[in-house]
C-alpha cells in the first residue's frame, strides 16, 4: 500500500511539472506589471502567474501553520486547566472522606 501512495505522489509531481512546462511554453507574451507605486519590467505572462501562485501557496501555508500553532496553544492551555481541576477535585474528595 505504501508503494502505491508513493507511486501516485510521483505521478502527480511529474504531471504537475509537465503541466507547468506546457503552461510556460504557451504563455510567452511579455507584459509589464504595474503595482501602482512600482512598475516591474516586462516578463512572460507565465512567470507572473506562477509567481502569484507561489505567493498564494506561501500565504496559505503560513496562515495554516499560524492557525495550527494557535490551536495547539489553546489545547495545551485547556489541558493544564483540566489537570488543575482534576487535582483540585481529588484534594476536595480526600478532605471530605477524612
Amino acid at each position: 500500500m505504501q508503494w502505491l501512495r508513493k507511486g501516485l505522489a510521483v505521478i502527480l509531481v511529474i504531471a504537475g511539472v509537465a503541466i507547468g512546462a506546457l503552461f510556460s511554453l504557451e504563455n510567452t507574451q511579455s507584459v509589464p506589471l504595474d503595482l501602482i507605486v512600482l512598475q516591474l519590467p516586462p516578463q512572460p505572462i507565465a512567470i507572473w502567474i506562477l509567481l502569484a501562485l507561489a505567493a498564494g501557496v506561501l500565504i496559505g501555508l503560513s496562515t495554516g501553520a499560524w492557525l495550527a500553532l494557535r490551536r495547539a496553544a489553546t489545547i495545551r492551555q485547556l489541558r493544564k486547566q483540566r489537570d488543575r481541576l482534576l487535582s483540585a477535585t481529588e484534594k476536595g474528595g480526600q478532605n471530605a472522606t477524612q
